[in-house]
């Protein structure tokens, strides 16, 4: 696809709670900064590594006009809309507007599975905000897939859904994209299917480890985007055994700690997560450590 809309890497962000669990907008919107100035291309605020589930709505709003802010016009900013109706998704969408926000991204309604039609429905709502959408695929989370035929009802039907978040962790998932639903973007949304999903067409990676290795998650891309895939297999190697965090569970807590094997703040997690065990903390710690090691 020529010149697409989300190349390069876009940071789901984490969120940067105190000891007492509150959000601290100060401390986000420094790493915010920091992370465009270690060369993301976009900032994707409340989405699940953001655990927006857990905010209130005050905090939701602060947190999508801090990252804009951040932002300051150098990197694209796709606040996640997700909700559990088509209203209170359109209603997000509309605030992310209202802030200056590029685009949006959506999960399908959280409140139940709906059928193809009504996640038709629910994308055809949020566009009524105006902005372009990245649909978010993750059937775990969700329990709906949007397959590729459905996101071929998706490009057609809805014209502001220019561009999918890919969590299946299928990496035959982009090439099946391109051939269903030619036009749509494919942006990877798994950490440890970049370079499959790259190879296959994938034209971006909203990517949550690169909250602690920014510099280095941009480099991996890079090397992706321009061809130099023997050189990018070597890097990735050495980094997968801390990007499949990504695709567990405990994502969230596995990423602030990478962020503290990285000499960044990472800070503790909000109910219903818990701490990582000692064990699994020491297993997390020791495989960024291990991504550290490898440079680029």
């Amino acid at each position: 696809m020529p010149d697409p809309r989300f190349a390069g890497v876009h940071a789901a962000t984490t969120i940067p709670l105190r000891a007492d669990g509150s959000v601290d907008i100060d401390r986000y919107q420094e790493h915010c900064a920091w992370l465009v100035d270690e060369g993301v291309a976009g900032l994707v605020p409340n989405g699940s590594l953001g655990e927006y589930e857990t905010l209130t709505d005050a905090e939701r709003e602060a947190v999508a006009a801090a990252a804009v802010q951040a932002a300051g016009g150098r990197a694209l900013v796709a606040p996640g809309v997700s909700g559990k109706s088509a209203a209170e998704a359109l209603r997000w969408a509309e605030h992310a507007a209202g802030l200056g926000a590029g685009a949006v991204m959506a999960l399908p309604p959280t409140s139940h599975k709906p059928n193809d039609d009504e996640v038709v429905a629910h994308f055809a709502q949020i566009a009524r905000a105006g902005l372009p959408i990245i649909a978010y695929n993750n059937p775990f989370s969700t329990r709906v897939d949007l397959t590729p035929a459905l996101l071929g009802r998706l490009v057609v039907e809805v014209d502001q859904v220019v561009a999918v978040k890919e969590f299946s962790q299928d990496a035959r998932r982009v090439w099946q994209i391109a051939e269903t639903a030619p036009g749509l973007e494919v942006i990877c949304g798994c950490d440890d299917t970049l370079v499959e999903s790259m190879l296959g067409g994938a034209t971006g990676w909203i990517a949550g480890f690169v909250n602690a290795f920014p510099a280095q998650s941009v480099h991996l891309y890079q090397l992706c985007a321009e061809g130099k895939y023997a050189d990018a297999a070597d890097l990735y190697r050495r980094m997968l055994p801390i990007l499949r965090w990504d695709a567990d569970p405990r994502f969230v807590q596995a990423i602030k700690l990478g962020q503290e094997e990285a000499g960044r703040y990472g800070g503790p997690v909000r109910l219903p997560r818990l701490p990582l065990t000692r064990d699994e903390a020491a297993q997390a710690r020791a495989a960024a450590r291990t991504a550290l090691a490898a440079g680029y």
